[in-house]
């Protein structure tokens, strides 16, 4: 193979392997008592899915400590190729008087300050 189509067939094949991202967690991180934040890419960069996968994860780790989920926030993180998303989220016991329906607000893109 020529070098010109050598180089072409590995800038294809390392293309290709990065749309074909597989999917992929950070873990839940902790990030103070009984809150944590997990951020998940599903594969092909899919935000639904990605969106999907870290909620289930942040309700499953929940569910080892024998504790329910409440969400406090959610973003989708900025990448190339779009996908990756981010929830923060506290562990709560079934009674503590915390755990209630969350109110969840979008943050706005921009904010002005008025001095």
């Amino acid at each position: 193979m020529t070098k010109p189509r050598l180089t072409l067939a590995i800038t294809v094949a390392v293309f290709l392997n990065a749309c074909g991202t597989v999917p992929r967690s950070s873990g839940a991180m902790q990030l103070g008592p009984d809150t944590y934040r997990v951020a998940v890419r599903a594969a092909m960069g899919n935000v639904t899915e990605s969106q999907k996968m870290a909620l289930t994860e942040a309700s499953q780790f929940c569910g080892t400590l024998k504790k329910e989920r409440l969400v406090i926030a959610t973003e989708r993180l900025e990448d190339i190729g779009g996908g990756p998303y981010q929830v923060t989220f506290r562990c709560l016991a079934a009674n503590d008087s915390d755990l209630i329906r969350p109110t969840l607000e979008r943050s706005p893109d921009t904010v002005i300050q008025v001095k």
